[in-house]
């Protein structure tokens, strides 16, 4: 057995094992942020999955793995696939694929530079562009349109009908709907759009007389919008890259034809006058987002490749070098996308105060460890918004996070984020900026989580020296309907968190107080003389009172009365 073939037997039993591992029951998703369940339909978006560079194979299985627990409707691949588009690196990619296959989620790839075989005598990848000869043979087995074999039977999937003289082997540009969402597949691995036109299957003219990829994409962009359907387009090489002061792979931008070919301006203005609603690409390793012509482009190359860094340049969250995938949530009002990094298992640590006394505004930091080990190490990657002072801070993309209190009414309160907080979170107990503020004296557990790796830190608020309660006294013993009337006054030396209840018996038939009270001195527990919105029968009730802090709880109980 070659070495190549042992490794990829390897690696089909470490990806069918993850994909096994990861597939959540139904009904019972893992938690995770962002949130599995919601509107709309799911997709996830990656590129550059580079198997065999350093850490490719320590990346990419985490990436699909994540990606599968997800359970998206599809997930949408910008390549490149490996360093060469030999038929065994070919093979190889498709086997870390299985997990995709085993959980019935069906996958779309376009191609890369790196995914043509290239000519004798020139490395993967490099001008000028190699055939497809391979890559249409090993994927001509995928499902219609990528390739020949039935379209996945998922009700929401809809694939045009296979022409009948539809060419064998897997196609370089083609389109699929999932549910109201058209994808559009685009091919510009050769550096350009019209150069890839005269290397394309099915080539042009095509079976529905399509004599180029642009008017292959105004046409499917057209009938989609008539319909009412989001458009998006998929393709490997970007139209910009903004970032400043790059040196890697070359000095120039790392577009198509490098920042000099005219499809970089003319695919922008056909994207924005077809009404393209997001373009998603790779080729650049990394993640960054920018807008031309109003329309939304995203380039997320962190799928296993490794990240460009050069002289001056740094990996994290303030250059957009770190490994991840994109997840895409469209519904009838739009979409949201997370750019989602991933970690080594138990790979996030959270910095921040162990202590507070109540009142104070405490800041928590947490960083990620990715696996990464033999390329540009990601150790500490910072999970927090990109620093605005950067030259291109508005391409930068944050890594998706959400941090919650396990106390948040009665110890630690979220405070959101400045500009705003991310509304899917639950406001009463998460925030996105790492900030809470303490209340009474107790003790929470403050957890961040980002994809499904998630890191908790304890916090006390512990009492000032002294005494918590000065007293506890009975309020009203003759309880008549009508007004509210005091049933005990507690009166407070410091901050804490007051529970009062209404018992007959041994049950509890009411919740009279509870909550953390900041101010100190008395206050009336109260009762309206009412049991679930009707009047209490007549007789006796307890009214049982519990002040609780750091300290071991305080709890005394009075006895009331209800009568006609």
């Amino acid at each position: 057995m070659s070495t190549i073939a042992g490794v990829r037997t390897i690696l089909v039993c470490v990806a069918v094992f993850l994909g096994l591992m990861v597939t959540p029951a139904r009904g019972k998703p893992p938690a995770s942020w962002p949130p599995v369940s919601g509107p709309g339909t799911l997709f996830a978006h990656y590129g550059e999955e580079h198997w065999d560079d350093e850490d490719g194979a320590r990346i990419l299985p985490v990436v699909v793995a994540d990606t599968v627990r997800y359970r998206p409707g599809a997930v949408v691949m910008s390549a490149d696939k490996s360093s060469d588009g030999t038929v065994e690196n070919l093979r190889t990619w498709k086997d870390f694929m299985r997990p995709y296959d085993l959980a019935g989620i069906p996958y779309f790839a376009a191609v890369g530079n790196h995914d043509r075989k290239a000519p004798p005598g020139f490395p993967g990848g490099i001008f000028p562009a190699g055939d497809l000869a391979n890559y249409e043979r090993v994927f001509a087995d995928r499902p219609y349109p990528f390739g020949d074999a039935p379209p996945p039977s998922d009700p929401l999937f809809s694939p045009r009908e296979r022409p009948g003289d539809d060419p064998a082997g897997a196609s370089s540009h083609y389109s699929f709907d999932y549910g109201r969402t058209r994808w559009i597949v685009i091919d510009n691995s050769c550096f350009s759009i019209v150069t890839c036109d005269a290397l394309q299957n099915p080539p042009f003219p095509d079976p529905e007389g399509h004599a180029s990829q642009y008017e292959f994409l105004r046409t499917r962009a057209a009938e989609a919008k008539a319909r009412g359907m989001r458009v998006f387009v998929n393709m490997h090489m970007p139209t910009q890259d903004d970032r400043p002061g790059h040196t890697q792979p070359t000095p120039s931008a790392h577009t198509m034809g490098e920042g000099i070919s005219p499809d970089n301006a003319l695919f922008e203005q056909v994207a924005s006058e077809e009404g393209v609603d997001a373009v998603f690409a790779g080729h650049i390793k990394g993640q960054w987002k920018y807008r031309a012509q109003g329309v939304r482009y995203f380039t997320d190359g962190g799928a296993g490749g490794e990240v460009y860094v050069g002289p001056g340049e740094e990996v994290g969250v303030d250059s957009g070098y770190w490994h991840g995938y994109r997840l895409v949530r469209v519904t009838k009002d739009g979409l949201v996308t997370d750019a989602v990094p991933v970690f080594v298992p138990g790979g996030i640590s959270i910095t921040g105060p162990a202590q507070a006394a109540p009142g104070d505004e405490l800041t928590f930091a947490a960083t990620g460890r990715q696996p990464t080990e033999h390329g540009p190490a990601v150790d500490a990657l910072e999970l927090r918004e990109p620093d605005p002072s950067r030259p291109n801070a508005s391409k930068l993309v944050s890594p998706a996070r959400i941090w919650t209190s396990s106390n948040p009414e009665k110890v630690l309160a979220p405070v959101a984020a400045p500009g705003g907080d991310d509304p899917r979170r639950d406001a009463s107990r998460q925030t996105t900026s790492g900030r809470f503020r303490a209340l009474c004296p107790g003790k929470a557990t403050v957890t961040i989580t980002s994809g499904f790796e998630r890191a908790s830190h304890v916090v006390a608020v512990p009492s000032a020296p002294g005494e918590i309660v000065r007293s506890i006294a009975p309020g009203e013993t003759v309880f008549p309907p009508g007004p509210e009337q005091p049933v005990a006054v507690v009166d407070l030396a410091q901050p804490a968190v007051v529970r009062a209840v209404l018992l007959r018996g041994d049950e509890v038939v009411g919740d009279l107080a509870s909550g953390c009270r900041r101010s100190t001195g008395a206050r009336a527990v109260v009762w309206d003389g009412l049991i679930g919105g009707r009047e209490a029968p007549e007789g006796p009730y307890t009214v049982e009172v519990t002040v609780l802090s750091d300290r071991a709880p305080v709890i005394r109980r009075f006895t009331v009365f209800a009568r006609d």
